[in-house]
């Protein structure tokens, strides 16, 4: 009997899944994750709408083809001219009651002043920005991923735990032999808080299964179990590698870049506004008094015409546009320092606490053994309260040993978020 009491208060092994549920490893849970998240698919529509727009900006270099047909009826006592809608076109009054015409017309642009060159160089960086945006929206949602994963693998431990501490308290206690009334209700309050601590742990365990169901984008009935080892995970990178890392790998900051480079070109774009623009154009009208008159050359009127255009821009607000511009640039730059700064202190407060909770986590894993070891031999020996008390005491640091665990866990994974990249997890 007391060797049944120990194996159920010492059990070893990673935790099982329930029935019915689809154990999960991290892998699969940042995967599921990211692939059903909507601000992530969001993200993704908005690099199709990027590349796009750069297709656009492409067609900027080509020519401009018109193709249109009007038929008009007037009675005119003076000229007139139609309005751009219906092809501007003057109407002398010597001409008939109808009155058909087909026009096909080109318009290149020769020179813009860099407008074209610019536009498409801002498309190509939305198009970057966009990337990184969605890579940024990825780190956010595998980062909740992880946190809910390393949560509920965290909280099952706690349920195994507290259960079979709880077990295994139980039979002790049933072959406690006291007469002392006072005994046998400190036995009673101590089985009492070890009862409190496993309904506590399948409360915690419920909310952690409903935060992992969120995290995946799943219906709330939907039955989930984390897959995994809990245990803590080496950080073996320096805190100045990693913050080179960051340096490199973080895809805000990226964006940051990106979006200074959209400063640039927005001040020049402001600037090449004083920039003549010169256009060629080139038309070619088929005029006739009836529509059947469209096919027969003798009784049409064939016009064609070329022309070179140059325009030169006069507005006031040329520098002021200029110097908002320049503002706004350095608006940017202070907001890229700012972020530097904030990814340095995340990452050393990261790179902090995860090296400290392995080393204390490994701590108290050993304590925890020994503990046990000797928890084993006192109850061999012989059953007191004593002993139940040395229970309770060990059980609590066992859930210490657990909490450090996943301290550690939650610190290397905001390591990982902080510097944008995965750290190995084999030492």
């Amino acid at each position: 009997m007391l060797l049944a009491a120990l194996l159920v208060l010492f059990p070893a092994g990673p935790a099982q899944a329930q029935p019915g549920s689809e154990p999960l490893t991290l892998e699969e849970a940042v995967t599921q994750a990211v692939k059903s998240n909507p601000a992530a698919l969001a993200a993704e529509q908005d690099i199709i709408i990027a590349r796009q727009r750069m297709s656009e900006a492409r067609y900027t270099y080509l020519p401009q083809f018109t193709l249109s047909g009007t038929a008009s009826r007037v009675n005119l006592d003076y000229p007139s001219v139609l309005g751009p809608e219906l092809g501007e076109r003057y109407l002398d009054p010597l001409i008939s009651r109808s009155f058909y015409t087909l026009r096909a017309s080109a318009l290149q642009p020769l020179y813009t002043g860099g407008k074209n060159a610019n536009t498409l160089k801002l498309a190509r960086t939305a198009h970057n920005q966009a990337r990184v945006n969605y890579e940024t929206v990825k780190a956010d949602v595998a980062l909740e991923a992880k946190k809910a994963f390393y949560d509920l693998l965290y909280r099952t431990r706690l349920k195994e735990t507290a259960s079979a501490w709880l077990a295994g308290a139980q039979d002790y206690a049933a072959l406690l032999k006291t007469s002392d009334p006072a005994e046998a209700l400190e036995a009673r309050v101590l089985l009492a808080g070890l009862s409190g601590r496993a309904r506590e742990a399948v409360s915690g365990l419920d909310a952690a299964a409903t935060a992992l169901q969120k995290a995946l984008n799943r219906e709330p009935g939907y039955q989930v179990a984390a897959a995994g080892d809990f245990e803590p995970l080496p950080v073996r990178d320096e805190v100045t590698r990693c913050l080179v890392t960051a340096m490199e790998a973080r895809p805000d900051l990226k964006s940051e870049l990106y979006k200074a480079q959209m400063d640039d070109i927005a001040v020049n774009m402001a600037m090449i506004r004083r920039y003549p623009t010169v256009y060629l154009g080139a038309s070619y009208d088929i005029n006739a008094y009836k529509l059947s008159a469209l096919n027969e050359s003798s009784l049409r009127s064939n016009n064609w015409l070329a022309s070179l255009a140059i325009h030169f821009p006069l507005s006031y607000d040329i520098w002021t546009q200029v110097r908002q511009r320049k503002a706004q640039q350095r608006q940017g730059e202070l907001k890229r320092v700012e972020l530097q700064d904030k990814i340095r202190f995340e990452i050393i407060a990261a790179h902090k606490d995860a090296v400290f909770w392995r080393q204390e986590a490994e701590r108290r894993k050993a304590e925890v053994e020994q503990l046990k070891a000797g928890y084993k031999a006192a109850a061999a020996a012989g059953r007191s309260l004593a002993g139940l008390r040395a229970a309770g005491a060990t059980a609590e640091l066992e859930r210490g040993w657990l909490e450090a665990v996943y301290n550690q866990l939650m610190a290397r994974i905001r390591l990982e978020w902080a510097q944008g990249r995965d750290l190995p997890k084999q030492d």
